[in-house]
């Protein structure tokens, strides 16, 4: 993508009520931070859509049930929808739409259930049959996934777009959204390469939002003119151990680490107490997650007695090199570029030090990053994972390979954890799904197969002019929809 690293004069929009969104960092390609994700958000939906504590609600489909011993899913599709091209998504193009979706082998990766559907078929005008091989209690969450309907993946969404190129993407409200018609009607996409560049150009006034202010810019971006709106996110900052490499085969050595980390501390100075602690891959707010389970704690000098237990004495002398003293060194693959990245991973360095344990860095671009993490070339990697709202996402990561070919590519194993995770995707049971959730939680305290730090927050920034509907926790760009627009900025009252 071409940044925007000058400050041209912001041109009229064609519509009186644009809105012109920075997207920064852009240009790297890393984890939820490119335009993708909101090109899909805006104009293409999914069968369901997940809430924060899990739990599948409906969307492009009204209703659903299980039948034939819950190896069958039978969904309804909502009526009065109607698609981009003015055309009605019956169940047989929802049908191909869907099959497309599941042939694609990143999909099936990233959606667990999807290795089990051996048919999907229409059965009526609106009513949609998903056969299974087995149970797979992650489907209707797993159908949130957005679909574009035919040849031309028409949506659904409220707004569709009608530009698309390297420095621009340009969506236009969709009068028939069956949800209501916008009250926004453009909206326009611009691609930055760092956070800085995106939120100077909103304090120049040359967009009116960004998807994301850093934590140390947040007071300085609030004003009269300018609200900042902060959500958690599904995603968590950890450093990934590679179970497959001393000393991270051994699970002391990571229950050590995680013992050694003041969460809160890093979350004050590396993220102006924008953040809240993890000591684990499962999302808190997951409906059946278990509260009263202790997490990890601050104990540096606990950290250290096992540090000492697994045969990590506290070292005397430079191991040569010009390195300092250490009782335990490894080095910890980071993209170039990630500002927050850097800020998490000198805080942990620091914490590390102090139990005598040497972290050292290896700084690559994301291309070469995203290269090395795939291989699974690395002892550690800092990374921002998606860990909620459901147990598929943890799922994906930490299930072993040979039960699932997901992306863990850490070399995790644990015969309990699997055996819980295989509860987790059959049973539809909540008595059993509460159980399962508990027994694993304490599974990856005891055997944690990463350094789990912090669950992340995303603040936008939006000029007051826009009145942003939000919804509990969650991204206010998901209910752009029903924002609307003063002819004169609102004044601010915090």
């Amino acid at each position: 993508m071409a940044a925007c690293n000058s400050s041209p004069e912001r041109a009229a929009p064609a519509l009186e009520n644009t809105l012109t969104i920075g997207i920064p960092e852009s240009t790297g390609g890393g984890p939820n931070v490119g335009m993708r994700e909101l090109t899909t958000g805006f104009s293409l939906e999914g069968l369901t859509q997940v809430g924060v504590d899990g739990k599948a609600t409906p969307r492009l489909a009204e209703k659903w049930v299980w039948e034939n011993d819950f190896r069958r899913l039978r969904l309804t599709l909502r009526s009065g929808v109607i698609l981009h091209d003015g055309s009605t998504p019956d169940a047989t193009r929802v049908a191909d739409a869907l099959r497309a979706q599941i042939s694609r082998p990143g999909n099936r990766a990233l959606y667990p259930s999807f290795s089990a559907i051996t048919e999907v078929r229409a059965d009526t005008d609106r009513d949609l049959i998903i056969e299974l091989s087995e149970p797979s209690a992650f489907l209707p969450e797993d159908l949130d996934l957005s679909l574009g309907i035919g040849p031309n993946n028409v949506g659904s969404g409220p707004f569709r777009p009608v530009k698309s190129d390297s420095g621009e993407l340009i969506f236009e409200r969709f009068d028939q959204y069956y949800l209501g018609t916008p009250q926004v009607e453009r909206v326009v996409l611009k691609p930055f390469e760092t956070l800085r560049t995106a939120w100077t150009s909103l304090l120049r006034d040359e967009v009116d939002m960004v998807t994301d202010v850093p934590p140390d810019a947040v007071e300085f971006i609030r004003n009269d003119q300018i609200q900042v709106i902060g959500f958690g996110r599904w995603y968590q900052y950890l450093i990934a151990f590679n179970s497959r490499r001393p000393p991270f085969d051994s699970p002391v050595v990571r229950r050590a680490l995680n013992l050694a980390v003041d969460r809160q501390g890093l979350i004050r100075n590396a993220l102006q107490d924008r953040g809240s602690p993890s000591t684990g891959p499962l999302w808190p707010q997951y409906w059946a997650y278990d509260d009263s389970i202790a997490p990890y704690t601050y104990d540096p000098g606990l950290a250290q007695s096992l540090l000492e237990s697994a045969g990590y004495r506290e070292a005397t002398a430079p191991r040569g090199g010009g390195l300092s003293p250490a009782r335990l060194r490894f080095t910890c693959l980071i993209p170039q570029g990630f500002s927050v990245w850097e800020r998490l991973a000198l805080e942990i360095q620091k914490e590390l030090y102090n139990i005598g344990v040497d972290m050292q860095f290896q700084v690559v671009p994301f291309q070469k990053f995203d290269a090395l993490f795939r291989e699974g070339t690395f002892d550690a990697a800092l990374i921002d994972i998606i860990s909620g709202p459901t147990p598929a996402r943890p799922y994906i990561f930490w299930q072993s390979t040979r039960r699932y070919k997901g992306f863990n590519v850490f070399g995790y194993e644990n015969p309990e954890a699997e055996r819980l995770f295989e509860v987790l995707r059959t049973t539809t049971n909540e008595g059993a799904v509460r159980s399962a959730t508990r027994r694993l939680q304490s599974v990856m305290l005891d055997d944690p197969p990463a350094l789990f730090l912090v669950w992340s927050r995303r603040t936008p920034a939006v000029r007051r002019e826009f009145n942003v509907v939000q919804a509990p926790d969650r991204d206010p760009l998901l209910t752009l929809w029903r924002w609307t627009h003063s002819s004169e900025p609102v004044t601010s009252t915090q």
